[in-house]
C-alpha cells in the first residue's frame, strides 16, 4: 500500500517545483499568493491520497472497512458467505401467570423485568392474545431489545406495565424458549469471510465442515477430525463465542450443537443436505476446556502491576493456542503447544529483566512441563500465583 505523504511534505514539494520552474525564490512575507496556492493544492492532493488509500484498502477482505464506515467488507461476505454479519437476536421466555378463567391478555401487553431480575428494567412483549383457563396458564414473552444484555434467568419475575382486571400483575419465568444472542463482531465476521475464500469447497473435506459450521451465529470455531478407529465417521468439535457459551469460556450449548447439525445435514430451499454420501455419521461434540494454573517461585520485587502484565501476556498467548487440524490449517501457523519455556519467554517479554525461580505448570491440576492441545481441547488461564 502506497505511503501517504504529510501535508507539509506536499506543500514543500509544490513550492520547490514552482521555484525550480521559474528559477526564483517565493517570498515568505508580502506578495506570497503562490505560497497560498501551494497550500491549497497540497490540501487537495492530500485528500486524493487519502481517498486512494481508502480505495486500495477496501479491495481486499482482510483490510476492508465495514459498510458502516463506507467500506466493502460486507460485500465480500455476501459473495462468499451469502449473508451480512449476524445481528443480535431477542430472547423468548415462557412465564407462568395467575388469573381468572376467561380473562383475555391482549396482544402487545408489555411486562417489565423486576429489579432483582437478571436484566432489571427491560421490557418484554406478548405477541399474541391469550385467553386464560384459570389453571397452569402460561404466556410467551419476547424481549423488545436484542442481545445478551436483555437475558432472563429461570425464576426471574416481571410485572405487567398496564394492570389487567382479574390478572395478577407479577409473572415468573419458567422456560427460556429461545435464548438471545449477541451480534457478530466485525472481526469475527472478517475471519469467517477469509476462511470462506481460503477454504474452497472440496466435497466434504475438513475445510467444508469448518465453513458449514460458521453458518451458526453462536459458533466461534470448529475442529473436524476423522473419528479414530471408526470408518466413515467425523468428530466435529464446536467452540462457541464467549458470549454465547454456557461457561463464558467457549463451551457450546446443546442448542448450538443442534443448530450446527441442522446447518450441515438439513436441506434448505436453496441447497440439499451438505453431509457427504460416504459419511455415515457426524458426531457433534463440545470442546473441552483445559484449565491452566501457573505457579512462579521466587519472583523478585513483584507488584500488582507486574502480576497484571504477566497474566494478560499469558492469557493473550493462550487465546491463540488451538488444536491443529491437518486437513485445514497451514503447518507454518501451527500453534498447539504450551510449555514452561514459553511461559518464561512471555514473562521476560512482558517484564524485561525479571528475576524468578522455578515455573510450575498444571493442566487440569496435573503438573506437566509441556502440553499439546488436541481434538477439541481449548486452554483457559485459571490462575497465576507467586510463592
Amino acid at each position: 500500500m502506497a505511503n501517504i505523504p504529510t501535508l507539509n511534505a506536499l506543500y514543500t514539494a509544490i513550492v520547490s517545483d514552482i521555484e525550480s520552474k521559474y528559477s526564483a525564490t517565493l517570498p515568505t512575507f508580502g506578495k506570497n499568493f503562490l505560497r497560498s496556492l501551494a497550500q491549497v493544492q497540497a490540501g487537495k492532493l492530500y485528500l486524493y491520497y487519502l481517498l486512494s488509500a481508502k480505495t486500495q484498502k477496501n479491495i481486499f477482505a482482510d483490510t476492508a472497512d465495514s459498510e458502516l464506515f463506507g467500506g466493502t467488507l460486507e460485500r465480500f461476505g455476501r459473495v462468499k458467505l451469502g449473508r451480512n454479519p449476524f445481528a443480535a437476536t431477542s430472547g423468548e421466555y415462557t412465564v407462568s401467570v395467575i388469573g381468572t378463567a376467561g380473562v383475555v391478555v391482549p396482544a402487545s401487553t408489555t411486562f417489565k423485568a423486576n429489579d432483582d431480575s437478571t436484566s432489571a428494567g427491560s421490557l418484554f412483549i406478548l405477541d399474541s392474545a391469550v385467553t386464560l383457563t384459570g389453571s397452569s396458564d402460561t404466556l410467551l414473552l419476547r424481549s423488545l431489545n436484542a442481545g445478551l444484555d436483555y437475558k432472563l434467568d429461570i425464576g426471574n419475575q416481571l410485572t405487567v406495565t398496564a394492570p389487567i382486571a382479574l390478572f395478577e400483575d407479577v409473572v415468573t419465568v419458567t422456560v427460556e424458549t429461545l435464548a438471545p444472542q449477541s451480534a457478530e463482531e466485525i472481526e469475527e465476521y472478517r475471519r469467517k469471510v477469509l476462511d470462506a475464500y481460503r477454504l474452497e469447497p472440496q466435497g466434504g473435506s475438513g475445510s467444508d465442515y469448518r465453513v458449514w459450521a460458521s453458518d451458526v451465529q453462536s459458533v466461534e470455531q470448529s475442529y473436524p477430525y476423522a473419528t479414530p478407529i471408526v470408518n466413515n465417521e467425523i468428530d466435529l468439535f464446536i467452540q462457541a463465542t464467549l458470549t454465547d457459551s454456557t461457561d463464558g469460556k467457549g463451551t457450546p450449548s446443546a442448542t448450538t450443537l443442534t443448530e450446527v447439525q441442522t446447518a450441515i445435514e438439513s436441506p434448505t430451499a436453496t441447497r440439499p443436505s451438505r453431509k457427504p454420501l460416504g459419511v455415515h455419521a457426524v458426531n457433534y461434540l463440545p470442546i473441552t476446556i483445559k484449565e491452566i494454573d501457573i505457579e512462579i517461585t521466587g519472583f523478585t520485587a513483584v507488584t500488582a502491576d507486574i502480576e497484571t502484565l504477566i497474566f494478560e501476556a499469558i492469557k493473550t498467548e493462550l487465546s491463540n493456542i488451538r488444536p491443529f487440524v491437518s486437513s485445514i490449517d497451514i503447518v507454518a501457523n501451527k500453534n498447539d503447544i504450551f510449555d514452561v519455556n514459553k511461559i518464561i519467554s512471555l514473562i521476560l517479554t512482558a517484564v524485561p529483566g525479571s528475576v524468578f525461580g522455578a515455573i510450575d505448570l498444571k493442566i487440569d491440576t496435573v503438573t506437566a512441563s509441556s502440553v499439546t492441545f488436541l481434538n477439541g481441547d481449548i486452554p483457559n488461564l485459571n490462575t497465576v500465583t507467586y510463592v
